[in-house]
């Protein structure tokens, strides 16, 4: 397949799978972008803010806004740290680990059903986008970087 059209298919796919996440997670009244977070809080308990930020490579002010609209919603809890004032630990509530495991569960039935039917081997697969992804992230915090620099010169 030409390189050319690498990115016509990942926005394809990743245009369906908001489709269906968005209509996934308005059944239990949150966003799209809260599916996120409710994920990676799921795997990784505990977790700051700023680690979920860096890992997922999101805004900080909108991780903020979200975190709000969570754990007024009930899923999360945000405990300060023991020994770091300024630092929130963030976990799943009771209600927020059922959500996270009724997603994990639909989101992986979904995904599973469209690798069989594509006959295409997740394991390899995800590897490759994971190697992808990486290198698509460190090239554009190299632009990024690149740009401050010759905006500072000016």
């Amino acid at each position: 397949m030409p390189s050319s059209k690498i990115g016509k298919y990942i926005s394809i796919l990743n245009r369906q799978s908001q489709k269906y996440l968005h209509h996934l997670v308005e059944q239990y009244g949150i966003g799209y972008s809260s599916y996120y977070f409710v994920m990676y809080i799921g795997a990784n308990p505990k977790c700051s803010q700023r680690e979920m930020c860096e890992s997922m490579a999101m805004d900080q002010a909108m991780a903020t806004r979200e975190m709000r609209r969570l754990e007024k919603s009930g899923y999360i809890i945000r405990e300060k740290r023991p020994g770091n004032a300024k630092t929130y630990e963030i976990s799943l509530s009771e209600s927020g680990k059922k959500l996270y495991l009724e997603l994990k569960d639909k989101l992986t039935e979904w995904w599973g059903e469209l690798m069989e039917e594509s006959r295409i081997d997740p394991e390899p697969f995800s590897r490759q986008l994971q190697t992808l992804a990486r290198a698509a992230y460190q090239k554009a915090a190299g632009s990024v970087e690149q740009e401050e620099k010759t905006r500072k010169k000016r």
